[in-house]
C-alpha cells in the first residue's frame, strides 16, 4: 500500500463526511434564519372603551381545578435535563398533591403517557435554544413543529414562531420569558397572536413582561407552572400551579376557560426562604385557599377567597402601577376609574401563597376585541430574499473560481 493510499484511509474520509454534514447543517440553519418573512408592526393601542370585560363573570366558586402544564420526563438518556422524572414517578407525586391535571411537556416531543385519560392534553416545549431560551409551551398540540432559531431571535423571528406554532396547537405560551432574557420586556409591546403567558415559573417570574403586554392592549392571561426537571426534589414540585374554573376535566372545557381567562396563576411556596418537604407540601396543597369572588358590581371590583383574611391585596393597572393596596381583609374592593385601561389583582393570601388574577379590561363592545399588530411586509421580504440569493450566488461563484484557479496551479 502506497503512502498516498495510507493518507486517504478511514479517518480522512470520516473527516470529510463530518465536514460535509457540518456544512449541510450550517446551510440548513442559514436557510431557516434567512427564509423568515419580514414583519411590520402596527402601533399598539391600550385597552379602551366603555365596556369592562371580567374574565371571572361566569365563575363557579366550587369548580376550581388544579392544573400544571410544564413538566419534563426523562428523555434522550437524560440529555434534555429530565433527570429522574419517569412518567410513573410524576403520576405518583402529583396525584399525592391533589392535582386534577399534570401535563408532561417534553422538549420537541409530545409525550403520549396518560393519553387514555379523559383529561389528557397533548403538549410539548418548543425550542432548541441553549443560550437564549426563547421557548414556548404548546398546549393542545396536534403535531411538533421542528424548525427553530437556536442561537438568537429578533422580534421578527419571535412573532413568526408564535404564528407557525399557533397553526398546530390551541395555545402558544411564551415560557419562562425572563429566563436568560429569551423574551425582552420590550418585545411584549408588539408581540401578538397569543393568549397565555407563563407568569410564574421557578426560573424567573415574568410579571413585568405581562404588565408590558397588558399596557399595550394585548389580552393575555397568566399561568403558573413548576417547570419540573427532577421529580424527586421537593423544591421542584408544587412550586407554582394554575387554577382553572371548569365543571369537569374535558379538554375542550379547559381550552374554553383558558381562552376566556377563567383561571389564575398561583405561587404556592417560596422554596428559597421557606423550603418545605414533600409531605408538608402535600398537606398544604390539599387545603390551599381558592378564589370565591371576583365580581364587578357596576364599576367596582370585589375580591374574596376561602381564607378568613387575605394578608395583602394589590390592584395593579397601566404600566404595572399599584392603584390600591388593602391589608388583612376578608373582602377587598377597587372602584375602576375612567382612566384605568386594565385592572388586575395580586393577592398575598397568607405570606406564602400568592394569586395572580387575570385583568379586567376595557373594550368598545360588550365582547372583548383583540388587536393583531403583525403583518408580513411583502416588498421588504422579497427585497431581502433577492439580496440573500444574489449574495449566496456570488459566494458560490467566488468559491468555484478559487477552486478552478487552484486546480490550474496544480497542473
Amino acid at each position: 500500500m502506497s503512502k498516498t493510499e495510507k493518507k486517504h484511509g478511514f479517518w480522512f474520509y470520516f473527516g470529510r463526511v463530518m465536514a460535509g454534514l457540518g456544512i449541510a447543517l450550517l446551510l440548513l440553519i442559514l436557510y431557516i434564519y434567512l427564509s423568515v418573512p419580514t414583519y411590520s408592526f402596527k402601533e399598539p393601542k391600550p385597552f379602551s372603551g366603555e365596556y369592562l370585560y371580567n374574565p371571572y363573570q361566569d365563575m363557579k366558586p366550587d369548580q376550581w381545578k388544579k392544573y400544571h402544564f410544564h413538566c419534563h420526563s426523562r428523555k434522550f438518556f437524560g440529555i434534555t435535563n429530565g433527570r429522574k422524572s419517569k412518567e410513573t414517578a410524576i403520576d405518583s407525586v402529583y396525584q399525592a398533591l391533589g392535582y386534577d391535571h399534570y401535563g408532561i411537556s417534553d422538549y420537541m416531543g409530545i409525550n403520549k403517557h396518560g393519553s387514555e385519560r379523559e383529561d389528557y392534553i397533548p403538549a410539548y416545549e418548543h425550542g432548541y435554544g441553549l443560550i437564549r431560551k426563547t421557548h414556548q409551551i404548546c398546549i393542545g398540540a396536534e403535531s411538533v413543529y421542528r424548525p427553530d432559531f437556536p442561537f438568537m431571535q429578533n422580534l421578527n423571528m419571535k412573532q413568526h414562531m408564535i404564528n407557525k406554532l399557533g397553526e398546530r396547537c390551541r395555545f402558544v405560551m411564551p415560557a419562562h420569558a425572563s429566563f436568560t432574557k429569551g423574551y425582552k420586556v420590550s418585545d411584549m409591546v408588539f408581540l401578538s397572536n397569543y393568549r397565555l403567558i407563563e407568569v410564574v415559573n421557578p426560573y424567573g417570574n415574568a410579571i413585568e413582561h405581562w404588565d408590558k403586554a397588558l399596557s399595550n392592549g394585548h389580552r393575555v392571561y397568566a399561568l403558573g407552572d413548576d417547570d419540573t426537571h427532577d421529580i424527586t426534589k421537593a423544591s421542584e414540585v408544587c412550586h407554582n400551579l394554575t387554577m382553572i374554573n371548569i365543571p369537569d376535566l374535558n379538554p375542550e372545557h379547559v381550552y374554553e376557560a383558558l381562552d376566556k381567562g377563567l383561571c389564575y396563576a398561583v405561587e404556592f411556596d417560596n422554596w428559597f426562604h421557606h423550603p418545605m418537604s414533600l409531605s408538608e407540601k402535600v398537606e398544604q396543597a390539599r387545603k390551599l385557599p381558592h378564589l370565591t369572588r371576583a365580581e364587578l358590581v357596576g364599576d367596582t371590583l370585589f375580591i374574596e377567597t376561602t381564607a378568613d383574611k387575605m394578608q395583602e391585596v394589590k390592584f395593579i393597572g397601566q404600566d404595572g402601577s399599584t392603584l390600591k393596596t388593602e391589608e388583612n381583609i376578608a373582602t377587598a374592593y377597587y372602584v375602576i376609574q375612567p382612566e384605568d385601561h386594565y385592572v388586575r389583582t395580586q393577592i398575598n393570601v397568607n405570606g406564602l401563597q400568592h394569586f395572580y388574577l387575570n385583568p379586567i379590561t376595557r373594550h368598545p363592545t360588550p365582547e372583548p376585541i383583540d388587536q393583531r399588530l403583525d403583518f408580513v411586509n411583502t416588498a421588504q421580504t422579497y427585497l431581502y430574499w433577492f439580496v440573500y440569493i444574489v449574495a449566496f450566488a456570488a459566494l458560490i461563484w467566488y468559491l468555484f473560481k478559487m477552486a478552478k484557479a487552484k486546480k490550474e496551479e496544480n497542473k
